[in-house]
């Protein structure tokens, strides 16, 4: 009967190795998948930071705009009320004049479609 042939001794060893190295392959992969990852994550943080910044900018101006054009009406309704005898005994044209002028503030200030108004015809 024939023995089976001893088992080589560097063979075992180098298995080992082999599984050793695979191991570590396989660490380093994980290792550079987390850092692309976190990389990823940074950077859509900094893009979500941008967009929030730009958003906040554009509804400060929007704010600005709102009040300074709610002052104005203000500024307009109030001289209306304390206009002179001037003002209150104004032609019917120039008070046309200034009620189209109104509705269409009024229209702008509220996101509707300002209505035209011909105030050269007469």
């Amino acid at each position: 009967m024939a023995t089976p042939n001893p088992p080589v001794a560097g063979t075992t060893e180098e298995a080992m190795n082999r599984v050793l190295g695979a191991e570590h392959d396989a660490k380093a992969a994980i290792t550079e998948c987390e850092a692309l990852a976190a990389a990823t994550v940074e950077q859509a943080r900094q893009r979500a930071r941008r967009i929030a910044e730009r958003t906040d900018r554009r509804i400060s101006r929007l704010h600005a705009a709102c009040e300074l054009a709610a002052a104005r009406s203000i500024d307009l309704l109030l001289r209306q009320e304390r206009g002179s005898d001037a003002q209150r005994n104004a032609p019917p044209h120039e008070q046309e004049v200034l009620a189209a002028a109104v509705e269409r503030l009024a229209a702008l200030l509220t996101g509707a479609t300002p209505t035209p108004h011909d105030t050269t015809a007469e």
